[in-house]
């Protein structure tokens, strides 16, 4: 058998759980030296299943590629993997399975390659009850029940396979391809449901002996509850037939509705809609519903091949400081209009939260699935700091109820899908973060316009651009030369100008207001430290950005900042406690570390191809 000529290309599935005590472990086996030897390509993608530990923080620092599927169940994840896969854009010849707490082991993984290569069947199984047993792997009332459920498997289904229940699989492609339209289990039973589909398939399935060692960690399975799912699962496949399936690119019209949208407004959220639409019109007919930005009669207009209706008069969105309660319930009120159209998904922004509920009643009566778009959770006590008095109990209560209306949350970053959680929402929640555009970032050549900080974002009180000048005042007394660049607007412009005018420092910081892409990359480029104060982030975009440009990062270890879930201390930057003395001590040795580290390192699930695809998944998936 000659392994070296084509090259092939491997993929490593890990769904994982919890597992931070095994991924580790798990990933570090693979046996690199063979793998070179037979001229492969192996990547390994770790299926993180909602959890709570360090289990994506662990698997990040092996190296695998992680995936975050917010449905919690086995299931969704295996279902979620092969879709990654299937959708590579250099195509996988086999792809292996295995679970994330230690008891697989990685180094056999060419066992279950080998007859495929050899064209032995389309899918091999490892068996532990063939192959080396650790008895404290498994108790023997599981070895009985993963017995018992083997017969039925064998005599119901013709398939000459040994251990049902095993977790380490390996598939050609095709086998993938025909299999995965078919998978609906959520949890442990999809063992059960793809051994029996695959065996009504028609494939080719044959069992290798393999090594089962004890995991690491606690086992979510519970053997009573999952062994009648799993028992449910093979009655009801007995006499399963495949259907033809239909064809998941056929075109559907979803409908956005956002307030404020780019490009007539530029904010975080309103990047990610903008990013997100222009390549989702590839797929899809996109169009957004907001208020009526654009000048002249027209009420629908066509920018980027997506098509923008008005359905609102423009309003201001903010009340001095604040965002405009009246503008919100007056644009959910628009929200109605939505009766009159027609589309397949409809996607609600969750800021200012009134859209939501009349968008729940259209979707409702129209039979359409409503998925909501959250940024950021403010939670009971943020509320009654940023409103007071019945105002406070308001918002609270709003917020609260808001949570109950969609059919799926599509949270920003995982610190908003825990903050969900947190608050009591106990919906669907699928996280997809924002990405960044890593082709514009890196053909853009630095300006010649230098500067030792930058900071780029909305001028809003939670950003304390007020620390950035108090610390360049601390800093000029000892740095005469040191220079700083301001991006962004917004209602705090004024009051920060003015400080910046009281405290003698005019000469060191320039207000650059909102610039172009190419301008704000540029200018990035050109900076040593990107300073980011913020102490409420549902995602924090610009720290991405930031990193992919090759800056560190300074920015808050605030609770309420998703930006510091972003930043690994001393490796892409540095969180400070928020006070703008300590800012200034780490403005000063992250200038001094900022030739030593590397930013830009291990992005690419921000990758805006990857985002879209997911969303894609996600809302095609309902």
């Amino acid at each position: 058998m000659d392994h070296l000529s084509p090259m092939r290309r491997i993929a490593v599935i890990i769904p994982s759980f919890n597992e931070e005590h095994g991924i580790g472990t798990v990933i570090t086996a693979l046996p690199t030296e063979e793998v070179i030897r037979r001229n492969c390509e192996v990547n390994i993608i770790v299926i993180d299943n909602n959890s709570t530990d360090g289990t994506q923080q662990v698997a990040k620092q092996h190296g695998a590629f992680v995936i975050h599927e917010g449905r919690q169940g086995k299931g969704y994840a295996i279902r979620t993997a092969f879709t990654h896969v299937l959708e590579a854009e250099t195509p996988y010849d086999h792809i292996v399975m295995l679970d994330g707490d230690g008891s697989y082991d990685l180094r056999e993984m060419f066992r279950l390659i080998d007859p495929l290569i050899d064209g032995f069947g389309t899918v091999i199984v490892g068996s532990r009850v063939m192959g080396r047993l650790n008895p404290e792997s498994i108790t023997h009332f599981n070895m009985l029940g993963n017995h018992i459920f083997s017969r039925l498997v064998r005599y119901g289904f013709g398939v000459k396979i040994t251990d049902t229940l095993t977790g380490y699989f390996a598939w050609n492609r095709d086998a993938i391809e025909r299999l995965a339209p078919h998978l609906q289990s959520k949890g442990f039973a999809i063992e059960m449901e793809m051994a029996t589909k695959m065996a009504r398939l028609g494939e080719e399935i044959y069992s290798v002996p393999i090594s089962y060692h004890k995991r690491a960690g606690e086992s979510s399975l519970h053997p009573i509850k999952d062994g009648f799912r799993i028992l449910g699962m093979w009655m009801k496949n007995i006499f399963w037939k495949p259907q033809p399936q239909k064809q998941s690119s056929q075109r559907k019209k979803i409908a956005f509705v956002s307030d404020a949208v780019m490009p007539f407004h530029n904010g975080g959220k309103e990047r990610r809609l903008y990013e997100l639409t222009k390549r989702l019109t590839k797929t899809d007919d996109i169009h957004i519903y907001t208020m009526k930005w654009w000048d002249g009669p027209e009420k629908t207009i066509v920018r980027d091949d997506i098509t923008f209706h008005a359905i609102g008069k423009l309003r201001p969105l903010y009340t001095h400081t604040r965002r405009s309660i009246w503008q919100g319930i007056m644009f959910g009120c628009n929200v109605f209009r939505m009766f009159r159209e027609d589309f397949d998904i409809l996607d609600v922004d969750h800021i200012p939260f009134f859209p939501l509920f009349s968008a729940r009643i259209v979707a409702w009566v129209k039979g359409k699935p409503l998925y909501g778009t959250w940024h950021e959770v403010w939670g009971t006590t943020y509320w009654h700091t940023y409103m007071k008095g019945f105002l406070g109990i308001f918002g609270s209560t709003i917020e609260r109820v808001s949570f109950l209306l969609p059919d799926t949350i599509i949270a920003n970053s995982s610190h908003t899908a825990l903050r969900l959680k947190e608050e009591g929402c106990h919906k669907r929640v699928v996280t997809i973060p924002l990405g960044v555009d890593f082709e514009t970032i890196i053909h853009t050549e630095p300006s010649p316009e230098k500067s030792d900080i930058i900071f780029v974002g909305r001028l809003l009180e939670h950003k304390h651009v007020d620390w950035i000048i108090r610390a360049v005042f601390e800093i000029i007394k000892t740095h005469s030369d040191f220079s700083c660049i301001i991006i962004g607007d917004g209602p705090e412009r004024s009051r920060l100008e003015t400080l910046v005018k009281n405290s003698g420092v005019e000469h060191h910081i320039t207000f650059r207001g909102s610039v172009t892409d190419t301008e704000k990359y540029a200018l990035m480029k050109a900076s040593r430290v990107f300073v980011f104060p913020s102490t409420r982030e549902g995602f924090g975009l610009a720290v991405i950005e930031a990193n992919a440009a090759g800056l560190p990062i300074i920015t808050t270890n605030h609770p309420d900042n998703a930006g510091r879930d972003l930043v690994h201390e001393g490796e892409n930057g540095f969180l400070i406690e928020p006070d703008a003395t300590h800012l200034a001590e780490k403005i000063l040795y992250a200038r001094e570390k900022a030739d030593t580290m590397n930013p830009s390192k291990d992005l690419s699930e921000y990758d805006w191809k990857h985002i879209t695809k997911k969303y894609r998944h996600t809302v095609y998936a309902q």
